[in-house]
């Protein structure tokens, strides 16, 4: 039986229930475009949008925080464009309004985070640029990457051709893709429904997906093999709807080319979007039996829309038969071994050393439901419950599109709060989302369509969701004012802690005499100056241990949950806390070899044991 404070976090679906059935039942009658005589000049409402974005992303620079400016702009001009919404829009303004909310969100965190590394990841890509720039071939770049290289292609052109920082470039290219999400998302949605009505909705629903944020900053290969799965789907939709040979063939070479690119951009995509397809198929199966379709058309449709999916497979598999990915490899033996029971999951276990974690609570779950993270789960519990109500009133009005919106709206549930864990099932949501975009259209125009008494509602509905995307756990997991769990993972450095960082990896190759010892996130960021560390640091009962002779501390320990180890293979994953007493006692017990800012380097050698003292509460 789930604990009761898990009950209560379980509320936001009572929630989005009741939100659902009142948006509904309000928008009983024509769901067409609703005759409104009050509206925004298109050329006004885009002029002030544009100025609000600049004028947030430069009071974030200015306050060193972005939670005031972006807690104003995202709402207000996502008020403002659903407002236009209602009516009939201007396709260029509503589209140059939302890009401008997105990426004002995306560059307001960019110039508020220092170097922002998310899980970790981006420490090695950056690394894997430089060091594919330096020697100049793509066996160069580590992690198993070399066999993917056109993300690191694309950000090494990107730093080449502006001078920026290795960093700088990879994080900027990843808000100007993401942000072409929206623009992307009109054209899927428009080829997809046939309506550009629908297609505003499409571009809309960018804003409301917090991993569409989340990986503007966040970016790795999946983040940009995701954009081409987009337009890959953009255009196999147009495939279908090539009314002579001269344009499917054009269309048909631009496809076979972009599949044969995401091919070498990354692996574990094409392996999750095959359990989007798997839902999506039987979906497409009926969808004939339920709308009805002559023979000949069905034999054309089923020819066109496997196209581009049957080359892209006969790629991948050759290129795999060619030259297996290790890391696809160890993916699939770790899977077949845990379901199989002949390998099992390292166990995790959390060590507070001197730190009182909060206990959950009843008031706890209570307030969850009203930070950003629960609210938004709320709304789009909502949106999507609106979507499929209106599915099951107006089948027949979505005949175009059915499929992909039903399949999204199938996999919506691996987007809310779950009440169990599953390792690694956000390199699944990414993938969802893109299909949940279509749903969240429909739910909008839904919504859009109420009664005037209630228009008011709908919109700020549409708002507090827009606003709670930008401060979700995820989105702005930098920010611990928008939650109210135990301490996280750090997932960002200021420059000076990654200066620091820099400065004793120099040190210790220079220096060392011994192998080192750190956690996780600072081995990470070891990478960018060619520096590893070879001990385990391991968190027991009774302290920290490692064989190491040097060990690498942080201030930030004090701050974070610390994890330790390089992932799953490595057999150790555990975490831990420690109090800022404990720190500053072993501080004064240890023997300091260097110090740079927050970086401490300890060394003995016999290694450590028992550092920052037993597991629990007590001094």
């Amino acid at each position: 039986m789930l604990p009761r404070p898990t009950v209560i976090r379980a509320g936001f679906t009572g929630i989005g229930a009741s939100v659902a059935l009142a948006l509904f039942v309000a928008s009983e009658g024509d769901s067409e475009t609703v005759a409104d005589t009050s509206q925004l000049s298109p050329s006004l409402a885009t002029k002030v949008v544009l100025v609000a974005a600049a004028g947030a992303v430069i009071a974030a620079a200015e306050l060193n925080s972005r939670l005031v400016p972006l807690a104003v702009l995202v709402p207000l001009g996502l008020f403002a464009v659903a407002f236009q919404l209602r009516t009939e829009p201007s396709v260029p303004a509503v589209l140059t309004q939302l890009t401008a909310v997105f990426g004002a969100a995306q560059l307001a965190k960019y110039v508020t985070t220092g170097f922002y590394f998310g899980g970790s990841d981006s420490f090695a890509h950056v690394a894997a640029v430089d060091a594919l720039i330096e020697a100049r071939y793509t066996t160069a770049i580590p992690h198993g990457y070399d066999l993917y290289p056109v993300f690191h292609f694309v950000i090494g052109a990107v730093k080449h051709a502006t001078g920026l920082p290795t960093y700088d470039a990879l994080v900027l290219t990843g808000i100007g893709l993401l942000t072409l999400v929206v623009p992307i998302a009109y054209l899927l949605g428009w080829s997809v429904f046939g309506s550009q009505r629908l297609g505003l909705l499409a571009a809309f629903s960018v804003t409301l997906l917090e991993f569409f944020s989340y990986h503007a900053l966040y970016f790795y290969p999946q983040a940009l093999a995701s954009v081409f799965l987009l337009i890959a789907l953009y255009i196999n939709s147009q495939l279908r709807q090539a009314t002579d040979e001269r344009a499917f063939r054009r269309l048909s070479v631009f496809v076979i080319a972009l599949v044969a690119m995401m091919v070498f951009t990354h692996h574990l995509t094409y392996l999750l979007f095959a359990v989007v397809a798997a839902v999506a198929i039987p979906i497409a199966l009926g969808r004939r039996y339920l709308f009805g379709q002559s023979a000949a058309r069905r034999r054309l449709l089923r020819y066109r829309w496997l196209f581009p999916g049957v080359i892209g497979a006969v790629f991948l598999l050759a290129y795999w038969s060619y030259s297996p990915s290790l890391i696809t490899v160890g993916i699939v033996e770790l899977t077949a071994g845990v379901l199989f029971d002949v390998a099992t999951m390292p166990t995790q276990q959390l060590f507070t050393y001197g730190v009182t974690l909060p206990v959950d609570s009843v008031d706890r779950a209570v307030a969850w439901l009203l930070t950003p993270t629960g609210l938004y789960a709320s709304g789009l519990g909502a949106l999507l419950l609106v979507a499929a109500y209106e599915l099951l009133a107006e089948f027949r009005s979505y005949q175009q599109g059915f499929t992909l919106t039903v399949t999204g709206l199938s996999l919506s549930v691996l987007l809310l709060p779950l009440p169990i864990a599953i390792p690694q099932i956000e390199r699944l949501k990414f993938v969802v989302t893109l299909v949940v975009l279509f749903p969240l259209a429909v739910g909008l125009k839904r919504v859009l369509s109420v009664d005037r008494r209630y228009a008011i509602v709908a919109l700020v509905v549409i708002a507090t969701l827009g606003g709670a995307t930008t401060f979700t756990v995820l989105v702005a997991d930098d920010l611990t004012e928008t939650y109210i769990d135990e301490p996280r993972q750090q997932v960002s450095m200021s420059d000076s802690e990654f200066e620091s960082v820099g400065a004793a990896s120099t040190f210790l190759q220079r220096y060392g005499d011994g192998p080192a010892a750190t956690d996780r996130v600072t081995n990470r960021a070891f990478e960018t100056s060619g520096f590893n560390a070879t001990r385990t640091l391991q968190a027991r009962p009774s302290g920290l241990r490692t064989g190491g002779t040097y060990l690498v501390a942080r201030e930030q320990w004090t701050d974070h949950l610390v994890a330790l180890g390089r992932g799953l293979r490595t057999g150790e994953l555990n975490s831990f806390t420690v109090s800022d007493a404990r720190f500053r006692a072993a501080e004064a017990t240890q023997t300091k070899v260097y110090t740079s800012g927050s970086v401490t380097v300890y060394r003995s050698e016999d290694g450590f044991r028992r550092l920052y003292g037993t597991n629990g509460t007590a001094l």
